[in-house]
């Protein structure tokens, strides 16, 4: 097992959730995040640092 960290950005929907974060990981990058953190927001994106699984 290789654990990989690398920088995502999804849309910024404005009142987003943790749920929202998770699936949009989910969905777009097919990842499934060890964890993660938010290292920036703008009006478009938020930029989300994410440790996960490389298989």
């Amino acid at each position: 097992m290789q654990i990989k960290s690398k920088i995502f950005k999804i849309k910024n929907i404005g009142d987003f959730s943790v749920e929202y974060i998770e699936s949009q990981l989910k969905n777009l990058y097919m990842i499934i995040p060890l964890r993660w953190a938010i290292v920036d927001i703008n009006k478009n994106y938020i930029f989300i640092n994410v440790a996960f699984e490389k298989l």
